[in-house]
């Protein structure tokens, strides 16, 4: 049915089933303006309900992807570190535009040094380098950093925690 056609009482409806909805997705988890948008499409509400439902969640200030994107970030490094690449990809994934998900990332990172997040992360590692030759060892730890997202600090810091393994006893490749 097209919105012209829906009586205004019909509309009111809809638009209270809609934010009934929103606030059952908000009960479970936090959610960004795209991803609570894509979740109402997908329950068949018109795009006038769903614009109406987001303001009224963004004046009661129930979704803000500002706090979203800070949120989530402060989160996965405490669980499971990443790069700013990788997280930065992650928050473009859940619809938070370049600009919020860089201050999100600024304030985060803000006087981190990123090489002792990708060391810290190779030593809880270590012992998948025990009894690896130098060259093999540090291709994986290269590989691992890369795709945790940390480019172009990843080769320091795979040197930096090869040097800090060898130096600890070990001589060449990495023993038990």
């Amino acid at each position: 049915m097209k919105p012209e056609s829906l009586s205004q009482s019909d509309r009111r409806n809809s638009a209270e089933r809609a934010k009934n909805a929103a606030f059952r997705l908000l009960g479970a988890r936090a959610y960004t303006f795209a991803e609570m948008r894509e979740r109402l499409r997908r329950r068949g509400f018109q795009e006038s309900v769903i614009e109406q439902t987001l303001d009224e969640m963004r004046r009661l200030k129930l979704v803000d992807d500002r706090d979203y994107a800070l949120r989530f970030v402060q989160e996965r490094m405490r669980i499971r570190p990443a790069g700013r690449a990788v997280l930065r990809h992650d928050l473009k994934k859940r619809g938070i535009d370049a600009a919020t998900a860089e201050d999100a990332l600024d304030e985060v990172f803000e006087g981190v040094d990123p090489e002792v997040i990708a060391l810290d992360l190779l030593r809880s590692r270590r012992r998948q380098y025990d009894g690896v030759d130098r060259r093999k060892a540090l291709s994986r730890m290269y590989g691992f950093l890369g795709r945790r997202g940390f480019g172009a600090v990843a080769h320091a810091a795979a040197e930096r925690a090869w040097l800090e393994f060898s130096e600890s006893g070990h001589d060449g490749a990495l023993d038990s």
